[in-house]
């Protein structure tokens, strides 16, 4: 049972009795309307099955429920073929998205041999953008993708972390 810590979070697998604050916090359209692949509205019955089938946490594929010590579930944060998280609206503008999302770039980093991270937003999402900026994404393209929550396609950026890219602003950043 992988559990990751950063200086404000737990990161930690997902539990069954998670799913109320799960549903809660990816029902609400301000969240939802960036989640590309979750089908929207997303039920208490949805965020249950999808907590019990999410990956096992390794290198390769993960999902962590993102614990502010004392609140409890307030995002997700999963690796799987791209990296995505969300952070519930009440704790947005707070950091923890990028904490999270660097907490588990790190670990992957360090325990698998993967070159490469991938990862994609909205190309209006600024907020999620701006995350994969800080932690050193790079923009590769774009596509169009559906939206189940505006029911139409949404142009995305495209982005990819390099090992390489990583390491340096990592040696960058302790230096």
């Amino acid at each position: 049972m992988t559990e990751l810590r950063t200086t404000r979070l737990l990161l930690r697998p997902a539990r069954p009795d998670d799913a109320p604050c799960f549903a809660l916090g990816v029902s609400d359209f301000a969240v939802a309307r960036w989640l590309t692949p979750l089908p929207f509205p997303f039920t208490l019955a949805m965020a249950s099955d999808w907590l019990r089938l999410a990956p096992r946490n390794g290198p390769e594929r993960s999902l962590f429920i993102i614990d502010l010590p004392g609140r409890g579930l307030i995002g997700c944060v999963a690796l799987t073929n791209e990296l995505g998280f969300w952070i519930a609206r009440p704790h947005w503008g707070r950091g923890y998205a990028s904490e999270a999302a660097r907490a588990v770039v790190d670990w992957h980093f360090a325990n698998s041999d993967a070159d490469h991270i991938s990862a994609s937003a909205h190309h209006n999402n600024r907020a999620s953008l701006r995350v994969k900026t800080k932690l050193g994404f790079e923009p590769i393209g774009h596509d169009m993708r559906f939206s189940h929550a505006l029911q139409h396609n949404v142009q995305h950026v495209l982005t990819r972390l390099t090992r390489e890219r990583w390491n340096i602003l990592e040696t960058k950043a302790c230096a």
